[in-house]
C-alpha cells in the first residue's frame, strides 16, 4: 500500500511539473507580445534582438529555476509537435505526453506494486522504457526524415533554379518542386504551397517551415531568398552556388562517417559486451549474479558500473560526432 501511495504521488508531481514548465510564465507573455508587436511594425521576426529582448529572455530563463534546468532535455510542446509532425506520427503533443506518463506509470507500479521490486528499481525502468526509449525512437525518426530530405534538397533546388531561368516566379519554382520530386521534399514545399495560397506571404511561410524542421540547410536556402527580395540581385546564381555548398556538405559528412565508422563499430561493441557477458554468467551460473539484484551493495556496484558505462559511451560518441 505504501508503494502505490508513493506511485501516486510521483505521478501527481511528475504531471505537475509538466504542466509547470510547459506553460506560459508572464515573463514569456510579455516577450510573445514585443514579437508581435514588431511584426506589425514590419520587422522580421528573425531580427537581431535589443538589448533589452536580451536581458528580458535572461531574466525568463533564471526565473525558471533548477525545474527548468532538469527538464532542458525533454522537448516543449511546441518542439515535441514538430518532431511528431517530421515523423510522420498523427498524435498531437498532448497526445503522446499523455500516453507516455501512464505508460511509465503502469512500468512503475508493475514492478514495484505487483512484483514487489524496489520502488527505486521501478522509476528508472519506467522512466528509460516508458519516457527515455519513446523520445529516442522519435528523435530517430525526425534524423531519418533529416537525412532523406537533405539528400533530395540540392536537387529540388537545381529543380527551383531551372524554373526561373526559364521565367517563372519562385512561388511556381516551389510548387513545381511539390509536383516533381518525391517525399519527403514534396511534402515540404507542398505545405509551402498551400500555406502561400492561404495568402501567407512567401518570406513568413519559408520562415515557419523552416522552424519546424531545424535544419541548417534549409535555414540557408530561406535566408537566400529573403535577403533576395529585400536587397535584389540573380537569385538563381545565389541558389546555384548554394546547391554546390549543400552537395559538398553532404559529401564531407558521408566522409566523416566513413572515417569514424570503426570508432563507432568499437562504442557498440564496448557497449553490447558487458549485456552478453551478464547473459552468459546468468545462463551458466545463476546464482553467481543473485548478490547483484538482492543484496544493495550490489544494488550500488550495479548502479556504478552502468553510470561509468553510460558516461564512457557518451564519450565516444561525442568522438565520432563532428560540425560541418
Amino acid at each position: 500500500m505504501t508503494n502505490i501511495i508513493i506511485i501516486l504521488i510521483f505521478i501527481v508531481l511528475l504531471i505537475a511539473g509538466a504542466v509547470l514548465l510547459t506553460g506560459e510564465s508572464e515573463r514569456d507573455v510579455t516577450v510573445k507580445r514585443i514579437d508581435r508587436i514588431k511584426k506589425r511594425k514590419g520587422g522580421l521576426s528573425d531580427s537581431p534582438l535589443s538589448m533589452s529582448d536580451l536581458s528580458l529572455r535572461r531574466k525568463t530563463v533564471e526565473a525558471k529555476g533548477i525545474a527548468y534546468w532538469i527538464m532542458k532535455p525533454l522537448p516543449d510542446f511546441k518542439t515535441l509537435g514538430d518532431m511528431l509532425e517530421r515523423a510522420e506520427t498523427k498524435m498531437t503533443p498532448k497526445q503522446f505526453v499523455l500516453r507516455r506518463v501512464i505508460f511509465t506509470s503502469v512500468i512503475i507500479f508493475l514492478i514495484s506494486g505487483v512484483l514487489g521490486k524496489k520502488l527505486i528499481f521501478g522509476v528508472v525502468i519506467g522512466l528509460l522504457l516508458g519516457t527515455w526509449l519513446p523520445l529516442k525512437l522519435l528523435r530517430r525518426k525526425c534524423d531519418k526524415h533529416s537525412k532523406a530530405f537533405l539528400r533530395l534538397f540540392p536537387d529540388a533546388i537545381d529543380l527551383i533554379v531551372r524554373g526561373l531561368r526559364s521565367g517563372l516566379p519562385v512561388s511556381e519554382s516551389l510548387v513545381l518542386v511539390s509536383q516533381e520530386l518525391s517525399e519527403p521534399v514534396r511534402g515540404v514545399f507542398s505545405n509551402i504551397a498551400n500555406t502561400m495560397k492561404l495568402g501567407v506571404s512567401l518570406e513568413k511561410a519559408l520562415q515557419e517551415t523552416a522552424k519546424k524542421l531545424h535544419m541548417t540547410e534549409f535555414n540557408f536556402f530561406t535566408t537566400s531568398i529573403i535577403l533576395q527580395r529585400e536587397t535584389g540581385g540573380n537569385l538563381a546564381e545565389i541558389l546555384s552556388n548554394l546547391s554546390d555548398v549543400l552537395r559538398s556538405r553532404f559529401i564531407m559528412r558521408m566522409k566523416i562517417r566513413a572515417m569514424s565508422s570503426e570508432a563507432r563499430a568499437s562504442a557498440y561493441i564496448i557497449g553490447a559486451l558487458p549485456f552478453v557477458v551478464i547473459g552468459a554468467v546468468g545462463i551458466i551460473s545463476p546464482d553467481y549474479m543473485t548478490p547483484l539484484w538482492t543484496d544493495h551493495r550490489g544494488n550500488i556496484c550495479a548502479g556504478v558500473a552502468a553510470g561509468m558505462m553510460t558516461f564512457g559511451l557518451w564519450i565516444m560518441r561525442r568522438m565520432t560526432q563532428f560540425e560541418i
